[in-house]
């Protein structure tokens, strides 16, 4: 049966070294989907730069990432390892540049760090001081969480998430809901609004 929903677009930021968290999160997101988006009327979307971002010139790929994806999410989730990326013509990473705008423009966003022990040899120290400068930083200025593992990432996420889109997204009152399944049922079907600035 067809329903109307809102679109919450999430961005998944990183750098290289936690794909499989990168993984998880979509999983997550997509389970969060299949439980709660009728009921709810939201309907969350994972970007990221890899599936969401095509070529283009005249500007740095960061700037091109900036304009074709961060621009339109509304909720960002990072994660960090052992690096914090490479660095762009504005911050130190593509991911702390990502998170920066981000919070510039009064958007929440999740920062996980793995505290996952790593071989020494596959470490780059550069990477890792300039990772411990920022997740330092981040703790002064905010709440961050971090996991010891890959199933406590995947408890915490899969709760948090669930936390975040209850605070910064609230869902119309059961009797609206209903209302709308109604509408729906009569084959007048609502129009999908992007993000929830567009409902405002």
């Amino acid at each position: 049966m067809a329903y109307s929903a809102n679109v919450i677009n999430v961005m998944i930021a990183s750098p290289t070294d936690v794909e499989k968290e990168r993984d998880s999160i979509r999983e997550i997101i997509h389970e969060w989907n299949a439980i709660n988006a009728e009921d709810r009327n939201l309907v969350l979307m994972p970007l990221g730069w890899e599936s969401h971002a095509s070529p283009r010139m005249g500007d740095t790929a960061q700037g091109v990432i900036n304009q074709q994806v961060l621009a339109h999410c509304d909720v960002l989730v990072a994660c960090f390892w052992t690096r914090l990326g490479s660095p762009t013509e504005e911050s130190p990473s593509g991911t702390v540049e990502e998170i920066k705008k981000h919070l510039e423009a009064g958007k929440p966003a999740m920062l996980y760090f793995s505290n996952t022990p790593a071989k020494p040899d596959s470490v780059n120290n550069e990477q890792y001081r300039a990772l411990q400068n920022f997740r330092s930083e981040c703790k002064k200025r905010g709440l961050v969480e971090s996991y010891e593992s890959m199933e406590e990432f995947r408890e915490k996420f899969t709760r948090q998430l669930a936390q975040t889109v209850l605070r910064e997204f609230p869902g119309p009152a059961p009797e609206n809901r209903e209302k709308t399944k109604r509408k729906t049922e009569q084959g007048e079907l609502l129009p999908i609004v992007k993000t929830k600035k567009r409902l405002e």
